[in-house]
């Protein structure tokens, strides 16, 4: 049987998707929509009234739209789908989240959970699908979040790339009281002191511990004597001591290591002793962590008063 060619165009323009309600307003009727759904059919059903016109596997693409279109019109993508396709990283597992406006009464099981709201937030359209403003979606990928670290991880991506900022994330999260929302505020704490990783995060935690250290300067430009700046993850100018965590993502492989090197070495030039740390020895060893970078801000204070 046949497919009306405006059901066609319909579902090419959705990700080969069409609800049931279209399919009958452009000419089909309910025996062809079954034919179509039936043994020998090109077509494969993906929620309850919306239908895929091909019978292959679903990617997550068709997923999200065949939600979007049994939400009904104004759902908006948020959560850790919408950070994804913002090009987030450190976006934690979850499920597909669609807000709806508060009257919308349908589910969209198993595929996707709905966050039902009284004032909906301006859409913007990323490759053809609507979702929530970045520190929407940031807030509401944090819902539940039992894992600081998680929190930290997806906040501080957000704001190192310049994709939201600490204040806009404050004001989307408010006062919630939902859980995950203390490990939201507890991480923005973070982010505002200069923090922009999750490893620095639980450094500053480790700081904090300190009888000895004061809070040093995160990520705060320093001259490098040519004219150019170097950005230490944690300074304490005073003592002249710098810590570098190494991850692996910056710090080692390729041209990273020879880049490491030559910004070490500017640091010795300039009298600064660096002490360099692993995330993992900072979740593994933290009080030898602690021990070294004491020694080296003490060691470091008294040559400056000497």
């Amino acid at each position: 049987m046949r497919v009306p060619d405006e059901v066609v165009r319909v579902a090419r323009e959705q990700d080969g998707l069409v609800t049931r309600s279209q399919a009958l307003s452009l000419g089909m009727t309910v025996a062809a929509v079954r034919h179509a759904l039936g043994d020998g059919g090109r077509w494969q059903r993906v929620l309850d009234g919306v239908y895929a016109d091909f019978t292959g596997p679903l990617q997550q693409r068709h997923v999200v739209r065949a939600a979007l279109l049994r939400a009904g019109p104004g759902a908006v993508v948020t959560g850790v789908v919408a950070c994804r396709g913002y090009g987030l990283r450190y976006v934690p597992h979850g499920p597909l989240m669609l807000l709806v406006p508060a009257d919308v009464q349908r589910s969209c099981r198993p595929v996707a959970v709905l966050r039902r709201v009284r004032s909906m937030p301006l859409a913007r359209e990323l490759r053809g699908v609507p979702v929530a403003p970045p520190e929407r979606a940031v807030v509401d990928a944090c819902v539940d979040r039992t894992r600081l670290r998680e929190v930290r991880a997806l906040l501080c991506e957000s704001v190192q790339t310049r994709l939201t900022t600490p204040e806009r994330i404050r004001t989307q999260a408010g006062a919630a009281r939902w859980k995950g929302a203390r490990l939201v505020r507890q991480a923005l704490d973070d982010v505002a002191a200069g923090c922009r990783s999750a490893p620095e995060c639980e450094l500053r935690d480790l700081v904090r511990s300190s009888a000895v250290l004061a809070e040093p300067r995160w990520n705060e430009p320093l001259p490098d004597g040519t004219g150019g700046l170097l950005v230490p993850d944690a300074c304490w100018a005073e003592a002249r001591v710098v810590v570098e965590i190494d991850s692996a993502e910056w710090h080692r492989g390729g041209e990273a290591v020879e880049r490491t090197e030559r910004r070490r070495a500017r640091y010795a030039a300039l009298g600064w002793a660096v002490v360099p740390i692993s995330p993992r020895r900072l979740r593994e060893e933290p009080a030898s962590v602690l021990n070294q970078i004491e020694d080296a801000v003490t060691a470091g204070s008294n040559r400056s008063a000497a």
